[in-house]
């Protein structure tokens, strides 16, 4: 999948700004970062809701606890709705994946915000039913590069934490997805979706790398 770019948190500053949670833009986006690196301490993946909940009880007009829950919830939602919006499968993808599923046992594991949204964005194009599992970070409670959800996938796969070497993993984070795989001893490939960041086929510390789904058979 490939995400129209905008920020990452879309309309939520200006909504919180706009329910009077903070007076810019600016105070919520460092009140939120502040959360995340604490979230982020040893690869634990929160989800999105919980990360906007503690931002607002930071806030310097604090609600009560039921209104700040509520108001998280809601711009969740809202949070939800317009990233879905944003999601497209990358040119090739459809192909890619009757081609490979015919030959292999696929399977996603993803870092992901919101519990199931990788699950739902696949079955609304159609692409699920390509993969035996789709594994991602906020359901399980840890986040790439921790290996932990890596060898979560090897169990859901049916094998052990030593199989890595029977796997490929394809990942379009070189900084993240290609640590992760490589921890676990698997085959690594690196999916470039901007072909002006590297140039060839290797990348600079020998990874293979491909720039459309049409090069990968």
């Amino acid at each position: 999948m490939r995400r129209v770019r905008r920020g990452g948190l879309l309309e939520v500053p200006q909504l919180t700004v706009a329910q009077g949670f903070f007076p810019s833009t600016e105070a919520f986006r460092a009140a939120y970062e502040k959360v995340r690196a604490q979230t982020l301490r040893m690869g634990r993946e929160t989800v999105l809701g919980e990360r906007l909940r503690q931002t607002l009880q930071s806030a310097p007009a604090p609600r009560s606890r039921e209104e700040t829950s509520a108001a998280a919830e809601a711009l969740l939602a809202a949070w939800t709705a317009d990233y879905e919006k944003l999601l497209r499968p990358t040119p090739g993808t459809q192909e890619m994946l009757a081609f490979w599923s015919a030959r292999r046992a696929l399977a996603v594991v993803t870092n992901s915000l919101v519990p199931g949204l990788p699950q739902r964005t696949l079955e609304r194009y159609g692409l699920s039913r390509y993969f035996r599992f789709v594994l991602d970070s906020a359901s399980h409670g840890y986040k790439k590069p921790n290996p932990l959800l890596g060898m979560e996938a090897l169990s859901l796969a049916g094998m052990g934490p030593c199989d890595g070497n029977r796997v490929l993993a394809v990942g379009d984070r070189h900084d993240i997805d290609i640590p992760a795989a490589l921890d676990l001893g698997m085959h690594v490939l690196h999916f470039n979706r901007r072909p002006g960041h590297t140039s060839g086929s290797v990348a600079s510390d020998g990874t293979p790398v491909i720039h459309e789904w049409s090069e990968f058979r």
